[in-house]
């Protein structure tokens, strides 16, 4: 359901306000990191912006990884509070996430979440999903997965210590393996960190 233009211009400013809080961004961080220029965000947050420009609110939600949508007519606290709840013992909804196939997965990586939902098929999780996308894998990754497993990938975020990280160089390809800032000097500077990889649901096709 749209909220109506005072709606919307509360959600918008409640929302900022909210990311910067939980993820520690001061307003010039945000502004940096999202390429909202400050003048903007200021005027945004002390309510003179009474109609927030589309291409705006879409790099607002591209830095917190949902769809323009939640950030114009939903509560993310209230979200977060929920999503934080969930297991899938109780009775709550889980969110939807995007399945690339790994032939796609470079090309749509930093593709809006909210347009690879509407592009593939999605699976559900229980969970924080900021941010999230599942992976399909269609060949073989060095014997660690294999065809039809499904990985549930935190975009551009390091593994921590019990997770693997999926990382991508033009001479390698994919590969995984854990975060280890001792090995750094080892790898590849064309390498990059893709994501962490924080569910795996292995095929039941496996040979």
């Amino acid at each position: 359901m749209k909220a109506s233009g005072s709606q919307r211009k509360e959600n918008i400013i409640n929302n900022i306000e909210y990311i910067m809080r939980s993820r520690g961004e001061t307003k010039v961080s945000f502004a940096n990191r999202t390429g909202v220029t400050r003048a903007t965000l200021y005027k945004i947050l002390e309510g003179k912006v009474n109609n927030v420009q589309h291409s705006t609110i879409t790099r607002i939600a591209d830095f917190f990884g949902v769809t323009c949508d939640i950030i114009e007519n939903h509560d993310l606290e209230q979200i977060e509070f929920i999503e934080k709840m969930l297991s899938p013992e109780g009775d709550k909804n889980p969110a939807a996430i995007p399945v690339i196939p790994q032939s796609d997965f470079l090309s749509c990586f930093k593709m809006r979440i909210g347009f690879l939902a509407t592009q593939y098929p999605v699976t559900w999780y229980f969970g924080d999903v900021s941010n999230m996308v599942a992976l399909r894998v269609e060949d073989n990754i060095k014997n660690l997965f294999f065809p039809d497993d499904i990985l549930i990938i935190r975009r551009h975020t390091p593994p921590s210590n019990k997770q693997l990280g999926l990382f991508y160089s033009e001479k390698d390809g994919m590969c995984f393996r854990q975060n280890n800032p001792q090995e750094d000097h080892m790898h590849k500077y064309d390498e990059i960190l893709l994501g962490a990889i924080v569910e795996e649901r292995v095929s039941l096709n496996e040979v």
